[in-house]
């Protein structure tokens, strides 16, 4: 028998894999990856909401800023551009009021950072609204760190008008109030899926939306 085939068929055999080690190493790779895959999730969910709480933060910075330029009145705007309130009278998005303050092309869903996108959406509400994130219409006009309720009364006599009346109202610090918040319940907030939520004073928290097993 040749030296040199002796030589070449022993390195074959060192170096060669059988069919049932191939499977072993298979497997081994389908349980690492199937080990991972919640991890890599999560850390997915945890990006989305960085990014989330990130754009919030600048639309708030953003609504500011119109205020400021408009003698300290908020913006009106739709909740949702595609079903206007009043059809008849259509008020802008929220999106195109704020174009100017965050470097975005009024009238487009196009902006360098996409600030109105939430990573998380999964109903295409910026696609069809311009924004992932719902203005809080009950602010339309409204002054900027001075929301209060409508006019209310009290009786001066319970039970008894011809004591006379008072008139009052009911203000709300502006850490309580909404500006914007996502329109859909996304960001795993245990034990339920919630929204983020961006205040009249700047910050971004956490609103508790529907069940994880139903989101």
């Amino acid at each position: 028998m040749n030296p040199l085939q002796n030589s070449s068929n022993s390195r074959h055999h060192g170096f060669g894999f059988t069919l049932v080690e191939l499977l072993v190493v298979v497997a081994i790779i389908a349980v690492l990856a199937a080990l991972a895959l919640p991890a890599l999730g999560r850390s997915k969910a945890k990006a989305y909401e960085a990014a989330c709480v990130g754009n919030l933060r600048q639309l708030g910075i953003a609504t500011r800023a119109y205020a400021s330029d408009h003698q300290d009145r908020l913006p009106s705007a739709e909740i949702l551009p595609s079903q206007p309130i009043d059809p008849q009278k259509p008020l802008p998005r929220i999106c195109d009021v704020l174009a100017p303050y965050v470097g975005k092309q009024g009238g487009t869903n196009a902006t360098a950072a996409t600030v109105f996108k939430c990573p998380a959406e999964r109903r295409g509400r910026f696609a069809a609204e311009g924004s992932s994130y719902e203005w809080n219409h009950d602010l339309n006009g409204e002054r900027l760190d001075e929301t209060r309720t409508d006019s209310a009364f009290l009786l001066l006599k319970k039970g008894d008008f011809s004591g006379g009346v008072t008139n009052f109202f009911m203000s709300y610090p502006p850490a309580t109030i909404p500006l914007l918040l996502d329109y859909e319940s996304v960001h795993a907030q245990p034990p339920k899926l919630g929204k983020n939520v961006v205040f009249m004073d700047g910050h971004v928290a956490p609103l508790a939306g529907s069940p994880t097993a139903n989101p």
